[in-house]
């Protein structure tokens, strides 16, 4: 039976990592390597938001080989920070999430760097926000 790890090396429980200057492949590529490790390496849900509605592909770039982890994405139309922390927390409580991706998320100020931070903590989860900007075609 698979062993389900709590402490990710990397993914400290109550932190939040910001992934910043990436392009819509980039950002891509980059999550589904991270869910991947997380997902076959440690056997631990994660939970993948996309505000760029990109949940497919990334769900289509992840090979998960564990037996126990499940890579869940979401869609989110909603860009509204509190809507998409009561999701996330509702994920952890009831789908025992302990990595949570949000992709496309706009930059946040004090008080949504703040909530995310008191997310992580209280549900003793990783967050990685990776920012997404477009490409300037103007060059």
């Amino acid at each position: 039976m698979a062993e389900i790890i709590n402490h990710i090396p990397g993914y400290e429980n109550g932190t939040v990592w910001y992934l910043e200057g990436m392009d819509e492949v980039n950002a891509l590529l980059l999550i589904a390597q991270m869910s991947q490790e997380v997902l076959n390496d440690y056997n631990t849900n994660v939970a993948v938001f996309s505000l760029t509605s990109r949940g497919s592909a990334i769900q289509e770039l992840v090979n998960n080989h564990s037996d126990v982890a499940k890579l869940y994405t979401v869609n989110q139309k909603n860009p509204n920070l509190q809507v998409i922390l009561r999701k996330a927390q509702g994920m952890v409580n009831r789908k025992f999430v302990r990595v949570i991706f949000i992709e496309g998320l706009p930059d946040q100020d004090a008080v949504g760097k703040r909530w995310l931070e008191q997310l992580a903590k209280s549900t003793n989860t990783s967050i990685v926000v990776v920012e997404v900007h477009e490409e300037d075609t103007n060059l």
